[in-house]
């Protein structure tokens, strides 16, 4: 089952993401100069100043326990993380090695959440403001973590949660309305010296709103912003505003050739990203460092870290950029990028994968079959164009010495196995990026600001399999500000938009999908189903396709289901309420729910071992929900629930009592599986469901199935198994895909350790039964015999020794080939592989001996041949005889 050693990096690929960064200083003293970063998603990292790559990182614990308060860089990089207690750690620049680490635990855990970080002088500070009251300031050793004498206490009764810090000022507005006084003091000194001054002489009164803000990046002055309109620097224990026009842009000071500088960074709608810097002392602009790129649209950037040099009498800069999309970019003084991170794919919450279009010969050939109209002769002129533009195509390939120049578009066409694909993604910052499965590389991206990425879904509305009309894909999702529903339509070839483009509905959306019939374009209708119960479907034209269509909406907390039948009056789509299910009886909620996949059912039974068949349940509108909730007696209960989603009829259910339930669910043909924690045993199990209708059909053979038509209830054969300890807990899962269904299914779990386990469904077989027991299953042929445990193989890790951080989903995908589905895992690693569950049996090894077979052709040809003549010689004697 493991891959061997030459096809590593071959099928597959892996692209280390370390989140959207919160700080970020130069390494400017090791030998090999890095960019050092923090970030949200509670890693640290050290990364390639010239090709952006990780040169190392650290991922610590996903929650609050992992959250990082201070980077310091100097000869060692220095971190605190946590939230009381705090773990002061001290690393290795060069190579992210763990030299020190300390602990500590404030005594006042209420207020410890305003405690405020940062290195004076080779000392920790750690200062934690009592609002109304006083400060308190400690210092501790970097090393050791010994304090430097008593906690100082500072009275400042004018303190509030207004104030900011820029170190090692602590700056406050404060006073009556109309009377406010800037207030400032120096936490560190050895006196209390107190910088007040009336805020009027900064600012109208009348303007004022009340908020300051610090400056972004290192600033190498103590200094904040009042109200986005006026900078004040801390200089010799007084206020200096500075005469510098600040436009709500991210503004920093750096250290420049001839003192200070002023540098502010921002986005204009028409002139693209704006960068600017002004002398601290003069107020003058720095002509070297202005640039305005009206290409580079950064949206709200924010300033970073930021290095500038000397080079003769010139500066050279180099500053970090961040986005608001958690692009990060790295440029010079000129506004030239040297490397940009897509930070954003670290955390993805939807994927879709898009078939290519067919190459211009190919659609050529297509288009000429489906005419069906016209003479014998406008047939052969179709047949010899098309031959023609074939024997271009053969003859542009054989020359090999020329040259070629192709467009990323251009080369973007289907192969012979549909194995190159395109696949889309939105990121939880509302972004949405195509990227090349074959290579990992981005195609186009888009950033959509006011998408709220909650709930987001992509529907594919129309493939590239339809020339001359091109793929179509929409994302619903909701508006950030108004709550109401935002479409966004574009090319996922190209990532044009078209179609709706963007567009903000009038209605919070409950629930959309996609027509079952498209029209004349072979464009599906999207249909949106709102809160007030209207239906509105785009585009407008095929509102009348709307016919027996069926939709149901959930509520998450109150485990509260409702079905919906949608159709045609003539004149517009409604919605009809069917069915309600109210699933939170006793408190539960719906953690998880799963549909079943959209993919075909190879066979419709089961065939046993008496010669008899075992038919299957195959229901497309069966919907599994995994609720969870308080018992009295079981303390925590999980069910599991099969519902009929268009008559809302339970079809079957699972209890497990002293059980909590995961987000981790999948349902594929007749088969369920999913996880849960058992609070009995203190372990991770699997359980697993398949339905059947027994060994009679209940139907007519090969007529559609029907929701109606029948009241029984199907026969569930259930299983539970433990995930081994050694393993850790599941993270993802998913079941594999394939075109037709005609190979072995396997599950797919992402495990904590990092490892993605690839699980034959024969292992997770409900019809397993114990040897000796007396339960449907024993004796037949191809069902295992039950053992509790799986077996979880070294050689069934799919990513070998590339291990994966925080994998959130697993996505499989159907290939051309039948044998092979594509894999993708998303999380602050994305891997992307390819597996063959029932090997590759469609398809030739890579080492097949083409030369031995052709030689053996070649022989068989000549004695086949060769004993014809001898035979045909052997007759003509033996007539004369």
């Amino acid at each position: 089952m493991c891959i061997y050693e030459d096809q590593i990096g071959k099928f597959d690929w892996r692209q280390t993401y370390v989140g959207r960064i919160k700080f970020s200083q130069f390494d400017t003293v090791s030998t090999a100069r890095k960019l050092i970063v923090a970030t949200e998603e509670n890693v640290l990292a050290a990364l390639h100043l010239k090709t952006g790559e990780v040169v190392w990182r650290h991922v610590f614990e996903s929650a609050s326990t992992g959250n990082i308060q201070l980077l310091h860089v100097s000869d060692k990089v220095v971190t605190v993380t946590g939230s009381n207690p705090y773990l002061v750690r001290g690393w290795d620049s060069t190579t992210g090695i763990l030299l020190w680490e300390w602990s500590l635990t404030l005594q006042d855990d209420d207020r410890a959440d305003f405690s405020e970080w940062w290195v004076h002088q080779g000392l920790l500070v750690h200062m934690l403001p009592v609002f109304n009251s006083h400060i308190e300031v400690t210092m501790y050793n970097l090393l050791t973590g010994q304090n430097r004498g008593s906690t100082s206490k500072l009275p400042a009764a004018w303190v509030n949660d207004g104030c900011v810090l820029s170190p090692p000022y602590y700056s406050c507005v404060s006073g009556n309305m109309g009377a406010q006084r800037l207030l400032s003091i120096d936490v560190t000194s050895s006196k209390v010296q107190l910088i007040s001054q009336p805020l009027f002489d900064y600012l109208s009164l009348d303007v004022f709103e009340g908020t300051l803000k610090p400056l972004d990046g290192n600033s190498v002055l103590p200094a904040f912003i009042i109200d986005d309109k006026k900078i004040v620097i801390v200089k010799d224990n007084n206020f200096e505003a500075l005469n510098i026009a600040e436009m709500s842009a991210s503004v920093t000071i750096v250290e420049g050739l001839n003192g200070p500088m002023v540098l502010q960074a921002w986005t204009d709608d028409n002139q693209g990203f704006k960068l600017s810097a002004h002398s601290v002392s003069t107020g003058k602009e720095v002509s070297e460092i202005k640039c305005s790129d009206p290409a580079l649209r950064i949206p709200e950037p924010e300033l970073g870290a930021v290095l500038c040099t000397k080079t003769g009498n010139d500066h050279a800069c180099r500053i970090v950029v961040n986005g608001a999309d958690d692009a990060i970019h790295l440029m010079q003084q000129g506004g030239r990028v040297m490397w940009s991170r897509e930070e954003s794919l670290a955390n993805v919450v939807a994927v879709e994968f898009v078939d290519l279009p067919v190459s211009e010969t190919d659609a050529a050939i297509e288009s000429e079959f489906d005419q069906k109209e016209g003479s014998i002769w406008a047939g052969s002129v179709r047949r010899l164009h098309s031959q023609y533009q074939q024997l271009q195509t053969l003859l542009a390939s054989l020359q090999s010495d020329r040259d070629v120049v192709h467009s990323s578009t251009e080369d973007l066409v289907r192969d012979y196995f549909n194995l190159h694909k395109i696949i889309v993604l939105v990121t939880e910052v509302g972004k949405i990026i195509g990227i090349d499965n074959l290579s990992g590389e981005i195609l186009w991206h888009h950033f959509e600001g006011a998408l709220d990425t909650e709930a987001v879904a992509i529907f594919t509305r129309r493939t590239a399999r339809h020339p001359p009309y091109d793929a179509y894909l929409s994302i619903v999702g909701k508006h950030q500000e108004s709550g109401n529903g935002l479409i966004i339509s574009l090319n996922p070839i190209t990532g044009e938009l078209v179609g709706e483009r963007v567009l903000q509905v009038d209605g919070r959306v409950l629930q959309c999908a996609l027509l079952h019939q498209p029209d004349e374009e072979k464009l599906h209708g999207l249909v949106l189903l709102y809160d007030d119960e209207s239906v509105q479907v785009f585009p407008v034209s095929s509102e009348h396709l709307v016919d027996d269509m069926y939709l149901y909406v959930a509520e998450a907390e109150s485990a509260k289901v409702q079905g919906y039948a949608l159709k045609y009056n003539g004149r517009t789509a409604i919605a009809q309420k069917i069915w309600s299910l109210d699933l939170g009886s006793g408190g539960h909620r719906i953690a998880v729910s799963a549909s079943r996949a959209a993919q075909r059912t190879h066979s419709p039974g089961r065939a046993l071992s008496d010669r008899s068949v075992l038919y299957k349940y195959n229901n497309p509108n069966l919907v599994l929900f995994i609720t969870e909730g308080p018992d009295p007696v079981h303390k925590d209960v999980v069910r599991a629930v099969a519902v009929d989603g268009a008559s809302g009829a339970v079809v079957s259910g699972a209890v497990h009592r002293r059980a909590r339930a995961t987000p981790l669910a999948v349902h594929a043909d007749n088969c369920i599986a999913y996880v849960y924690l058992s609070d009995k045993y203190r372990r991770v199990e699997i359980a697993t469901m398949e339905l059947y209708e027994g060994k009679e059909r209940w139907g007519t053979p090969g007529a559609p199935f029907s929701s109606f038509s029948s009241a029984r209830a199907p026969a569930a054969a259930r299983q539970a198994y433990i995930v081994p300890a050694a393993a850790r807990a599941p993270r993802a899962a998913a079941l594999t895909v394939t075109e037709r269904s005609l190979t072995d299914r396997h599950l797919l779990l992402a495990l904590s350790n990092g490892a993605i386990m690839e699980i034959p469904w024969a292992f997770l077989d409900p019809r397993r039964a114990p040897a000796g027991g007396g339960q449907m299953g024993v004796g037949e042929e191809g069902v295992l015999p039950y053992l509790p445990e799986l077996p979880l193989p070294a050689e069934a890790v799919l990513n070998y020794n590339r291990s994966l951080h925080r994998v959130r989903s697993l996505h499989t995908h159907p290939a051309g080939i039948e044998s092979t589905s594509l894999v993708l895992a998303t999380g602050l690693d994305m891997y992307y592989t390819r597996v063959a569950p029932s090997k590759t049996f469609d398809l030739l090894k890579e080492d097949f001996d083409y030369h031995l077979i052709s030689i053996v052709l070649v022989a068989l040809v000549v004695a086949t041949y060769s004993t014809k003549y001898f035979a045909s010689r052997k007759m003509l004697k033996m007539a004369w005889k």
